[in-house]
């Protein structure tokens, strides 16, 4: 198991791109509708025909809304919000350049905030952090937007930053969320972890531990705390934080590989192995898990269950060379 930095929460929390599309665009549109497909100058009834895609959206007819909004599209109608309903369309089915190059058309004739965020979003998706980064911005400017869309803007600003090591900028925008709402627990995890990178442990401590308090089911809070914690030499205080973070969230990868790590340096087992086996019952598990747990059990002198983990992982991995040497180990403390 190799260690990994903390993950920082990229996404915005929000209703999936249909349910955002529709209650930004639909409502007024349901006043408008009439009963006829065509009006009586001829052209169709572009709110009628919204309405109708905005049902098969919700039965999960995407075919047919789909062509709904071609045909909106072909016809110069609702030009904004058709090329919106077709890019959530290619978004829910995976097409995601599609879907940016949609949400692209649909945000030149109607910019709206759901539009630039779900833009946003895929482009974080592709690793497009400077692509983010403008059309956040371009978010940030748009008016009347609400004190929590500005706090959605700068937070996740803050994160794209941080993957472009960008640290100041990150900081910055950091902050303006942090002014804008002191009490986001996922806004405390990714100051701390800015400050993790700078190397202040006692800052990224501080806001760890206030993430926290203000979310005890916060694992990556935890997990932060342990790691300030693990850089200030701490390694049993660490340790445990890492337990507490893992009883919360099993998958949290960092306070896994730490936890081994540390219970190496403590020689401190028996935690880390229950943690392991319940992982491991419940998870596709790779080679580094196994290794991990063999070793762990070795070392708490279980040779028969260790042994069984190795044969296990040469099973589908002759050529580990850890595996084989725990087996020699094991044959080594028999004779």
């Amino acid at each position: 198991m190799r260690s990994t930095d903390m993950d920082l929460n990229l996404t915005f929390s929000h209703q999936s791109p249909i349910d955002e599309m529709v209650s930004e665009t639909f409502d007024t549109i349901d006043a408008m509708a009439a009963d006829d497909v065509y009006q009586s100058n001829g052209r169709l009834n572009a709110p009628l025909l919204f309405k109708n895609a905005k049902i098969l959206l919700q039965s999960g007819d995407t075919v047919l809304a789909k062509n709904i909004f071609r045909a909106l599209i072909e016809r110069g109608e609702m030009l904004g919000q058709s090329y919106a309903g077709l890019a959530a369309i290619f978004e829910l089915e995976g097409k995601i350049d599609l879907a940016i190059k949609s949400y692209r058309e649909a945000i030149i004739y109607d910019p709206t905030f759901s539009c630039l965020r779900a833009l946003a979003e895929l482009f974080i998706q592709k690793q497009d952090y400077q692509g983010a980064i403008g059309t956040l911005l371009r978010a940030n400017n748009l008016p009347k937007i609400s004190a929590q869309q500005q706090f959605a803007i700068h937070k996740h600003l803050g994160n794209c930053y941080m993957h472009l090591a960008q640290l100041n900028n990150a900081e910055a925008h950091y902050r303006k969320a942090y002014e804008l709402d002191a009490q986001s627990d996922s806004l405390h995890v990714n100051i701390g972890s800015l400050a993790l990178k700078k190397g202040d442990t006692a800052t990224a401590l501080l806001h760890f531990r206030e993430a926290a308090r203000i979310n005890p089911k916060n694992a990556g809070a935890l997990t932060g705390v342990g790691l300030a914690l693990l850089g200030q030499g701490a390694k049993q205080a660490a340790h445990d934080a890492f337990v507490s973070a893992l009883q919360i969230d099993i998958h949290e990868v960092s306070a896994l590989f730490n936890l081994v790590k540390c219970a190496y340096e403590l020689r401190s087992f028996e935690q880390v192995s229950l943690i392991l086996q319940e992982y491991i019952k419940n998870n596709t598990v790779n080679s580094n898990i196994l290794y991990s747990y063999a070793g762990i059990l070795y070392h708490r002198s279980m040779y028969k269950e260790s042994l069984e983990e190795c044969e296990k992982l040469l099973a589908f991995n002759p050529n580990h060379e850890g595996a084989k040497k725990i087996k020699e180990l094991i044959i080594k403390a028999k004779t």
